[in-house]
């Protein structure tokens, strides 16, 4: 039912990311802390870049302490689709769920006319032994389905083949963004 916090010794905010207004409980935004009891180094309204939110009421627990529900993305990891928050980690969560794929993807933005448009490339698994077109058909379909759900906007999902997709030293490269600035 979420992770309590002890508001005598943190303050917690949630704001929009795009704006830095605070958001009522419920609503999801990044998280702001403020400490109360740290004297060498205390952090006043420092921005963790973590996307969560407030869960209002009480717990069924019986804590009095608020409590944050689980951390679904980072901000400065986030896109804008159409108007949608699109997380990484949303995507790398839906494609973890998912056999005969890795975990090695990228997600491309564009321009479709005036609409946003993301696809995802996807690399097949190497020890899938198929090239059964309906097979691969079907996978991306539920893999299509699956990120719509997730997501809630239409993905283009491309499977790729093994080993195809650039691998960069350190922090791989997950996003593309071709739209114009």
């Amino acid at each position: 039912a979420g992770m309590h916090y002890f508001s005598d010794y943190i303050y917690c905010e949630i704001i929009d990311p795009a704006t830095g207004r605070v958001l009522p409980d419920g609503e999801q935004g990044e998280i702001v802390i403020t400490t109360f009891r740290k004297e060498a180094a205390p952090l006043i309204r420092y921005r963790t870049r973590d996307i969560s939110r407030i869960i209002p009421g009480e717990c069924p627990c019986g804590s009095p302490f608020p409590r944050l529900d689980r951390i679904v993305g980072r901000s400065d990891d986030m896109l804008l689709i159409n108007g949608v928050n699109v997380f990484p980690s949303q995507i790398e969560h839906v494609l973890s769920k998912q056999e005969g794929i890795t975990l090695n993807y990228q997600i491309i933005a564009d321009k479709k006319g005036y609409l946003d448009k993301l696809e995802i490339d996807v690399e097949l698994d190497e020890h899938l032994i198929s090239d059964d077109v309906s097979y691969l058909g079907n996978l991306k379909k539920e893999l299509q389905h699956a990120l719509l759900n997730n997501l809630y906007i239409n993905v283009e999902v491309k499977l790729v083949a093994p080993k195809s997709l650039q691998r960069s030293e350190g922090k791989a490269t997950r996003v593309v963004d071709k739209r114009p600035k």
